[in-house]
This record gives C-alpha cells, structure tokens and sequence, in this order.
C-alpha cells in the first residue's frame, strides 16, 4: 500500500481536513516558506490529529539542538532533513536524540533531483557526499528549485527521476516522491515508479490553504493506484 503524505499544515482548521482523510503521515514545515510553523502552532494543530497519523518535521539548514527541542516539544515521529546532510551532522543528530532519550523517531532526507540532464553529474556529486542512504529511515525526491526548499508545485522530469530511483532504490527501499503532485497525477506518479511513498502541499491548496476535496482526492487515489500496481 502506497504511503501517503499531505506537507505544510499550518491551520487548526487543517487537522479537521486530515483527520477526515487520514493520510499516514502530515508534515509541519519549520523552514523559510510560506508554510512555515513554529514549534508552538504545530503542537496546537498535532493536539487535535487522529493518533494514526504520524508528524513529520520539516527542517532545512538548522541545528541538531533545534531539532531535537521542536521534535521533543510537538512530539514528532519523523524527521525530514531537507538539504544535503553530511555523516559528521547525522552522528550528532543520533547522539542527541539517544541523550534525550528520544527513541523511534524516523530520520527521512530530502534528494534533490534537477530539472535537466546536463545538472544530472553534479547531482549524483551532492548525493555521494550524503551520508550513505542506508542510514535513514526513508528517502524523499523533490526537485531542486533555486531559491525554494520545497512546496514550489513543480515536479521534476521523470526521465531523470526514473534515472536516479532505479539507482538509489537499490540503496533504500523506502522512496518517496514529490514535487508537482496533486489528485490529477497522483495516480501516473504511482504508477511509474512504484514509490514506497507520494507527498503533495501546493497542490493541495486553494487559495493558498488546503482544500478538503483536494486532499480527500489525492489521499482516495493514491492508495487505489498504489493498491492496482
């Protein structure tokens, strides 16, 4: 069965949404956009979700004592590194969770994924400096879009995505994907890769919030196509 995730909640009004649909996971953006949250709104909005839904924190460009405190204070049960970690920041990072005495939270990362075939050599340079991607728990195509980290509503070309999923699933198993995903496409996006995972935010949204039959659609077709493939 196909994992689905709705990103960027950020109204109390959201958890009713979600609540309704049941996705697995929801995700809390505490990073530059204009999704962002902070660790006080977040745990107001986690407060009020079904307890089968699981949290995850989006963080780009921060640091481990962050993480932690936010992952402690809302009760998140996964974190998603959205930009291009190294082994040195992923040590530190399960060192502070075992002194904290956090246990079970998942570690997910973002892979970039360019627009276009000459960008491609310096990508695969990017992800052999990750840390090897057996270490996380799963992993997260999204496009790489100057000045945004995520939530731009344009996804990557499939060609090359195809390119670096059959390549890195042979490394980790659990791959989702994102970028420019919606209702409408959700279904071919299962269908071609055959994803662990799909996550969708923009999307999901009209008039810049989430949209009740827009999430209800995406999270309704993505496990009928992930349950046909």
């Amino acid at each position: 069965m196909t994992q689905v995730k709705v990103c960027g909640l950020r109204r109390e009004e959201d958890a009713n949404i979600v609540n309704a649909c049941m996705p697995d996971f929801v995700g809390f953006v505490f990073a530059p956009s204009k999704r962002r949250v902070n660790a006080q709104e977040a745990k107001r909005i986690r407060d009020q979700l079904h307890p089968q839904i699981s949290c995850v924190g989006v963080f780009t460009q921060t640091t481990v004592d962050e993480i932690v405190s936010t992952t402690i204070f809302v009760g998140l049960d996964v974190i998603q590194l959205h930009w291009d970690t190294n082994e040195s920041f992923l040590n530190d990072l399960f060192a502070a969770f075992s002194q904290a005495s956090i246990s079970g939270v998942k570690i997910w990362q973002r892979i970039p994924i360019p627009s276009q075939e000459s960008q491609e050599e310096e990508y695969w340079r990017r992800i052999h400096n990750m840390p090897h991607l057996s270490r996380f728990d799963a992993l997260l195509f999204d496009i790489s879009v100057e000045h945004s980290d995520g939530g731009s509503g344009i996804a990557f070309p499939w060609d090359i995505g195809k390119r670096f999923y059959d390549s890195l699933i042979l490394e980790n198993r659990c791959i989702f994907i994102a970028g420019g995903i919606g209702p409408i496409n959700v279904e071919d996006t299962v269908r071609h890769f055959s994803p662990y995972g799909v996550d969708a935010s923009s999307l999901l949204e009209t008039n810049s919030y989430k949209d009740y039959d827009k999430v209800c659609d995406f999270v309704r077709v993505a496990r009928q196509a992930g349950s046909d493939s």
